[in-house]
Formats: structure tokens, sequence, C-alpha cells
């Protein structure tokens, strides 16, 4: 219950203090789709489950696609973005990220359970995937693409990101486009349901897919990393080497502080990357 009273107290501040989209906006959050060849169109069909030409933003962390196709796939138009001085784009974690002496109390201090996600449907988080905040009425994904836009976000109107810099630590990914970056949920929306949030009430479970403030949930990251994570717990998926630490000290930080359980493969997963990580 503390920690669900901080989350609202997060919750209202995020709504007064950052603005959000307008109205009816829906971002497009996959690269428009590479020319096709005959060959290409032959190697295609061999694909039975293909992601849509279209990422509709309800569907939240983006639909599951074969690692070959080419929507998991990152289009070969050139060096990615970098800083004025050739550094690659620095990341901006989440806020609340705990390190890793906390990270591993906090894990020993999770209930383990075993793991179900039946009865998950994704409006028991919220009929559309991002809430409107504030005066401006702008969304959460609009929120977090400008405030993790590692340079100024360039905005059309109050809400709309059209503009910015960001990094992608799933995958050491640079994006200028926003049409590249999904904004992901750290522990996914059926990873909760299924450890402990099909006993929440709607609000709170709605409160959780937007949480912009209170725990380390929400990350700007690429469309293909994500869509290759989908819903998988640490245990079947991690990113790229160097990342795993951060990654899952964020895991750890959201599943603490909304009181979530974790399965032993996946306790074991996240104690054996913790033990290999310096800070």
């Amino acid at each position: 219950m503390r920690r669900y009273r901080r989350l609202g107290i997060a919750f209202a501040i995020a709504a007064t203090v950052v603005p959000a989209a307008l109205p009816g906006t829906v971002a497009r959050a996959t690269p428009p789709p590479e020319p096709v060849t005959p060959q290409a169109g032959q190697q295609a069909g061999r694909h039975q489950h293909r992601a849509p030409l279209d990422f509709d933003e309800n569907d939240c962390e983006g639909p599951a696609a074969d690692e070959g196709d080419i929507y998991t796939r990152p289009p070969q138009t050139g060096n990615p973005p970098t800083t004025p001085a050739g550094r690659s784009l620095p990341l901006k974690w989440p806020r609340n990220l705990p390190d890793r002496k906390e990270a591993v109390r906090m894990l020993g201090e999770l209930k383990v359970k075993p793991f179900s996600s039946t009865g998950y449907h994704r409006k028991r988080f919220g009929s559309v995937c991002w809430v409107q905040h504030g005066v401006d009425r702008c969304t959460t994904r609009q929120i977090a693409l400008k405030f993790q836009s590692v340079v100024p976000a360039t905005l059309d109107g109050r809400c709309k990101v059209v503009g910015g810099r960001w990094h992608s630590e799933y995958d050491n990914r640079d994006m200028a486009d926003p049409a590249h970056v999904d904004i992901d949920h750290v522990v996914p929306l059926r990873h909760a349901w299924g450890s402990g949030a099909r006993s929440w009430t709607d609000k709170k479970r709605q409160e959780f897919a937007n949480d912009l403030a209170a725990s380390p949930q929400l990350i700007a990251v690429s469309t293909w990393a994500n869509r290759r994570k989908g819903d998988k717990g640490p245990e079947k998926w991690m990113p790229v080497a160097g990342a795993e630490c951060l990654y899952s000290q964020a895991w750890i930080g959201v599943k603490d502080y909304y009181g979530l359980s974790v399965t032993r493969k996946e306790k074991a997963k996240l104690q054996q990357v913790l033990a290999g990580c310096k800070k």
C-alpha cells in the first residue's frame, strides 16, 4: 500500500507538470517497408507470421515477428546519428533506477511464484495504450519521447514529437526519427499480469502502463529491439552485452516497487547477471 500511495502521488505530479499529446494522435512506430524485389518477395513468402505494415500504438509493446522479418531488421540507411564529437549518444534511463547493491537486496525480498498469463488482455491495462496528461493533453508516449531525447526534442505543436536523438540501450543503436522509437515497458504488461497485476484495480493497472516517474518502467528503445524482446522475461531475453546490468536493475526496481513476484528461473537469471555487475 505504501508503494501504491507513492505511485498515485507521482502520477498526479506527472499529470500536472509534463504536457501530453493531441487528442486522437496515434504514432506510427515502425519504419516504412523496404523496397521488395522479386527475390525478396519469395523469401518473405516463407514467413508465415509477419508484423503488420502499421504498428497500432494501442498494442504498446509491438507485435512479435520472426527474426528474419523486415520489421525486426533495421534499414541500412547509413551510419546512425552521433553527437558532434562523434561519440555514441548517452542513454537516459528512467528515473528511480536502483544501483547493484540495492537491486540485490530487492531481488532477495521478491516473492517467488509460478507465472501464468491466463486471462490477460491488453485492455486490462487501459482501453487505450497511452493516457493523456495535463492541460495540453499530451500522451505518455509523447512525454517519454520528449524527456528521453538526449537533445531538445522538436515538437509540432505542444505535444507531437517530430525530431530528437535517442539511444537504444537494448541494441546500442542511435535514432533521430521518433517513428523508429518505441516506448517500452521494461516489465511487459503480460508479464506483470502473470506476476501479480491480475489482482490490481483497473486504475492501478493503467497507472502501471503509463508510469513516467514512480519506477524505471518506461524507456525509449529502437522498434526493432523492442519487437524482438516482445513480452519475454529476463530468463529468455537480454539486451546486448554491456546493457544487461542496468536492464536487470530496472526490471528488479519495477517489480519491487509494485510488489510483483518472480519465477525461479527469472530470479536465477537476474542473480547471475547481478553477480557480474560492478556497481
